[in-house]
C-alpha cells in the first residue's frame, strides 16, 4: 500500500528540509565544489551516527538520532536532531534522493530538500517481511531484501524462516517477489545487495545449514538474475558453528567482497573476509582475529583508487558485548593481504562500528558513537 506524505518520520519516513540552505548554493557553486572533491584531512565529531552515504557536492549524509550533512572538513551543512526510529538501510539515488529500510517499510525521497516520493509497507502475505536493505537498480526499479518473521513449528504456515529479495517500480509498487531457504523453521536472512554488471543481484546473509536439535548458520553469498532467480550460491561455515555475512561490495573488474563473522570455537568468533569472482568461485578467504574474542566485519569500503580496503567492526572480550570495542583492518583488496589492523582505539570513540564509506579523499569515514575521518591506512 503507498502513501504520500512530507517527511516526518513515522516508521520509516524522514525529514532532510528541517534545516533551510542559503541560497547562495546555486548551480555555480556547486559545480566549483565538485571540481574540488578530495580534500585532505581528518577529524572527529562528536555524534552518534549508524548509516553514511556520499551525496552529492563533496558531501556525506549521515543518520543516527537525527539527520546531518556535513561537508569534506567535517563541518555541518545542515542538520535536523531530535528522537528519530534510525532505518536499517540508506543509500543514494540517481537524482541525488535516498532510499530508506525500516522494519516493513521502504521509503523514497526524491532529493535533499526531504520530500517523499512513496513510502511503501510490505504486504504481510502470511507473515510479516523484514527489509534489510533497499537500492535503486541502473534501470531505475529498486531491489529490496530481508528475511520472513514468525515463530517455527508446527503450527506455523509456509514462509517462515525464508529470506526474500523483491523488486519494486521506480513508484514502490512491487513487480515481484522471491523466497529463499527452507520454510517453518528459524529464519534464513538477506543482509546486504549489491547490483550486478549483468544486471542480476549478490546478496549477502545466512542461512540455516543444520535443521535437527540445534540450528546452525551459513555464510552466504547468492547470485540471481535481474528476475531474482538463483544462479549461484555460496554456503560457508562449519555444521556446528554460526557464521554470517553481514556486507558486500562489488570491484571494478565484477568480483565481490563479503565480510562478517564465523565461529572458530566454543564462544570464539573470527573476522571473516572473502572475495569471490562474477561467477561466483572463492578468490581468496580470510579469517581475522578470534583470539578469545568475538571479531566481527559490519561493514565494507574500498577507497577511490581501489589500493584499500576497509572492514569496519568490533571485538568482544569474554566480559561481554558492553565491553566490546571499535576494531578495523585494512587490506589490499586484490590479493587479500592484509596491510593493517586497529584494534585499540578508545572505548570513547564507540563500542562498535556501525558504517564505513569511502571519503573523497581516498581515505575512509566510519560511524559510531563518534564520527571520524581517517586516511587510507585508518589513522586519524
Amino acid at each position: 500500500m503507498l502513501k504520500k506524505n512530507k517527511i516526518i518520520i513515522f516508521l520509516g519516513i524522514i525529514c532532510f528540509s528541517c534545516s533551510d540552505q542559503s541560497s547562495d548554493n546555486d548551480s555555480t557553486e556547486a559545480n566549483s565544489t565538485n571540481a574540488g572533491c578530495g580534500i585532505d584531512t581528518t577529524f572527529t565529531l562528536d555524534r552518534l551516527d549508524f548509516i553514511i552515504v556520499r551525496s552529492p557536492n563533496c558531501t556525506y549524509t549521515t543518520y543516527g538520532y537525527g539527520v546531518q550533512m556535513i561537508d569534506e572538513l567535517g563541518n555541518i551543512i545542515w542538520a535536523e536532531g531530535g528522537s528519530r526510529t534510525s532505518p536499517y538501510s540508506m543509500n543514494t539515488t540517481s537524482d541525488g534522493g535516498y532510499i530508506f529500510t525500516f522494519t516493513s517499510y521502504v521509503s523514497r525521497s526524491s532529493g535533499p530538500d526531504g520530500d517523499i516520493s512513496w513510502s511503501s509497507e510490505l504486504p504481510a502475505y502470511q507473515a510479516p517481511h523484514y527489509v534489510k536493505d533497499a537500492i535503486q537498480t541502473t534501470d531505475g526499479d529498486y531491489i529490496v531484501v530481508g528475511e520472513i518473521g514468525g515463530e517455527p513449528g508446527p503450527g506455523g504456515h509456509d514462509q517462515k524462516g525464508q529470506a526474500f529479495v523483491l523488486r519494486m517500480s521506480e513508484y514502490g509498487n512491487i513487480e515481484w517477489i522471491r523466497r529463499y531457504g527452507i520454510r517453518n523453521t528459524l529464519p534464513d536472512s538477506f543482509s546486504e545487495v549489491v547490483e550486478a554488471d549483468d544486471g542480476g543481484f549478490v546478496i549477502v546473509g545466512n542461512k540455516i545449514e543444520e535443521r535437527e536439535f540445534y540450528f546452525y548458520d551459513d555464510f552466504w553469498i547468492i547470485k540471481t538474475d535481474a528476475n531474482g532467480n538463483e544462479e549461484w550460491s555460496l554456503e560457508i561455515g562449519e555444521n556446528d558453528r554460526y557464521d554470517k555475512a553481514n556486507d558486500v561490495i562489488k570491484l571494478s573488474d565484477g568480483s565481490y567482497i563479503a565480510t562478517g563473522w564465523s565461529f572458530i570455537d566454543d564462544g570464539i568468533a573470527a573476522m571473516r573476509l572473502i572475495r569471490v569472482s562474477s561467477d561466483g568461485n572463492i578468490i581468496w578467504n580470510k579469517l581475522a582475529g578470534g583470539n578469545g574474542f568475538y571479531d566481527i566485519g559490519t561493514s565494507l569500503a574500498v577507497n577511490n583508487n581501489e589500493t584499500v580496503l576497509m572492514v569496519a567492526g568490533m571485538k568482544v572480550p569474554p566480559a561481554g558485548w558492553d565491553h566490546s570495542r571499535i576494531k578495523l583492518w585494512g587490506y589490499n583488496p586484490w590479493n587479500g593481504n592484509q596491510i593493517f589492523v586497529r584494534n585499540n582505539i578508545p572505548s570513547e570513540q564507540g563500542l562498535n562500528a556501525s558504517d564505513v564509506v569511502a571519503a573523497y579523499d581516498n581515505g575512509f569515514i566510519v560511524t559510531s558513537s563518534t564520527f571520524f575521518k581517517m586516511d587510507s591506512l585508518g589513522q586519524w
